[in-house]
């Protein structure tokens, strides 16, 4: 290739990787044109795409950014993938399709700043969805706030009966006298 085109490959390549919210390195030896094509169709489904790179033009790519400490994993044949959405989606894609193909393993991945081994990106990608640990997260928050206004309801209801039995118990007080 010749050194424009890689220049301009390395600049593509920078310019996804300052772009993306995580990305992922995958070992994909072995896999054939079918099952890369069949990796990339599910990816792009989740607004990421998978990338193949010489390891060279990645480490240009990513020198200088967050994803610098990622070179050291850029070791035999990898693919990229850069993802601008939920990044727990793109990491239980890449680790379910490893399942089924022993030919792809996930290497490392980067997002909110920090750099995830393979058996931490294994852990993440067990992880519910985004959407789901927002909800999680949103319940543990209402829990509390809501059984105050609970507490805080039963207290003044009983503080009412209270009064309304003291007020009872008065009005057939004088009405015995």
């Amino acid at each position: 290739m010749p050194t424009s085109e890689k220049e301009a490959l390395v600049a593509e390549l920078r310019q996804a990787t300052e772009e993306s919210e995580s990305i992922y390195l995958a070992d994909f030896r072995h896999l054939n044109v079918a099952e890369m094509n069949e990796l990339r169709g599910q990816i792009l489904e989740h607004q990421a795409y998978l990338r193949v790179a010489k390891n060279r033009l990645l480490k240009l790519a990513f020198a200088g950014t967050d994803a610098e400490e990622l070179s050291k994993y850029l070791t035999g044949p990898t693919a990229v993938a850069f993802c601008e959405s939920d990044p727990i989606v793109v990491a239980k894609i890449l680790t379910k399709f490893g399942q089924g193909h022993e030919h792809l393993a996930i290497k490392a991945g980067l997002f909110d700043g920090m750099i995830f081994d393979q058996e931490q990106m294994v852990r993440i990608a067990k992880l519910p969805p985004r959407d789901q640990l927002l909800a999680q997260l949103l319940a543990s928050l209402i829990g509390p706030a809501s059984s105050l206004v609970n507490l805080l309801g039963a207290v003044t209801s009983q503080f009412v009966f209270t009064l309304e039995a003291v007020a009872d118990k008065r009005k057939q007080e004088e009405e015995e006298q």
